[in-house]
């Protein structure tokens, strides 16, 4: 049985695109889809979102929340904390 694909689509807005980048270089095997106005995100199984990377790449201070500001959407179950933002498949 294959896993299901999690999913995250961000603005494309500046940041949505550092946020973007970091979560291609945090999660090995990501598909990015660039389309109008919307990056999308989809990895087999789970996809994290790290604060500390996240921070890092803005050069500030980052919490997981902020996240919302820049999401459209998401496919599969959302666990978050103030480390990290998972969007993950629980089968």
């Amino acid at each position: 049985m294959s896993k299901s694909i999690a999913l995250l689509c961000i603005q494309s807005t500046d940041e949505g695109r550092v946020i973007a980048d970091v979560i291609k270089k945090d999660n090995e095997g990501i598909v990015v889809s660039n389309k109008p106005a919307m990056i999308q995100l989809e990895r087999e199984g789970s996809i994290v979102v790290k604060a500390q990377s996240v921070s890092e790449a803005l050069g500030r201070d980052w919490e997981t929340d902020e996240l919302q500001l820049v999401l459209i959407s998401t496919g599969g179950q959302i666990d978050e904390d103030d480390d990290q933002f998972v969007v993950y498949w629980n089968n």
